[in-house]
């Protein structure tokens, strides 16, 4: 197990279950670079699995700062690219700056 596979296992090493959900991954080459994660999966149907992993995958990864972007890859097929942190879409978007109106 590289790396980067096994910081994001100890960070679910207190939730067994959560642990066994990242299973998919052991299929998968996983590389880190340039504020990436690459993770190479088998096939597109292995890909779209993983892809189901994006939520457990984002929290250890934006805690120990190891990538800023996900990008899983199949062959054959274009890498799907997931942002680590995800923008805040609440109601303070919807500011305009005005005070006391």
């Amino acid at each position: 197990m590289d790396r980067v596979s096994l910081a994001v296992w100890s960070f679910y090493r207190e939730d067994p279950d959560l642990a066994r959900r990242l299973d998919p991954l052991l299929a998968c080459r996983l590389a880190r670079g340039w504020g990436c994660l690459r993770i190479d999966c088998r096939d597109a149907a292995h890909r779209a699995v993983v892809a189901g992993l994006i939520p457990l995958l984002r929290p250890p990864l934006q805690a120990l700062r190891l990538a800023r972007e996900i990008r899983l890859r199949a062959p054959g097929r274009e890498p799907l690219v997931f942002p680590v942190t995800v923008p805040f879409s609440g109601s303070l978007l919807a500011y305009d700056g005005r005070i006391g109106d």
